[in-house]
């Protein structure tokens, strides 16, 4: 009885720390994209590296979709207090952000080279960990009147937060989140040397 209660409690304060640690930061859609390339960004907020190649992935809803694209799995590792930038062309993100690393190139079409209107998922197994967006709701229809529009801009994640939010309706998650975009949202639109990190 004991080493089930044992086993237990160690099952869940592993999944607790498992959930936290790893989440968004970043999601781009330079205006000039086409040379710049997209990303998405992750951070460690843990003290512990993370194995992402242990059922790890990103998944896209595209405009306002309400079924995901399949999830496209994660590789590599993840240092405590790092970033892991995940781009969708690798040859572009090196030209554009000098300096900066893509550690992982998925190419087009999934959920690092959104254009700004979609909701993108951070998943640990069968489990989101992250959430940016509202599910069923187009970023850019009608445009400018979602929070979750980032075209031509970027979604960065607000100074303090720590952990992902996984409120797939983007009413608890939209506090979390500034962005810039095409339509005069905070900064408005930039190219990517203006502002975005790629803290690869």
């Amino acid at each position: 009885m004991f080493n089930s209660i044992r086993v237990l409690f160690t099952l869940i304060l592993f999944s607790t720390f498992a959930l936290a640690d790893v989440f968004m930061t970043e999601l781009t859609d330079p205006q000039n994209s086409s040379d710049a390339g997209r990303y998405v960004e992750l951070y460690n907020s843990g003290d512990s590296d993370v194995d992402l190649s242990t059922g790890w992935a990103l998944q896209r809803w595209t405009n306002g979709g309400t079924t995901p694209q399949s999830a496209v799995a994660l590789t590599g590792s993840v240092g405590a207090g790092e970033f892991y930038v995940v781009c969708n062309g690798g040859d572009d993100f090196a030209a554009a952000y000098v300096g900066s690393v893509c550690n992982q190139d998925i190419g087009t079409g999934g959920p690092a080279d959104s254009n700004g209107d979609d909701q993108i998922g951070l998943l640990n197994g069968d489990t989101l960990v992250d959430f940016f967006g509202a599910v069923g709701q187009d970023g850019n229809s009608p445009q400018g009147v979602h929070w979750h529009e980032f075209e031509d801009g970027r979604a960065e994640r607000a100074d303090g937060v720590t952990s992902g939010c996984t409120d797939t309706t983007g009413v608890l998650c939209e506090s979390e989140w500034n962005i810039d975009n095409d339509s005069g949202g905070r900064d408005g639109d930039d190219e990517d040397d203006q502002d975005h990190d790629g803290d690869g």
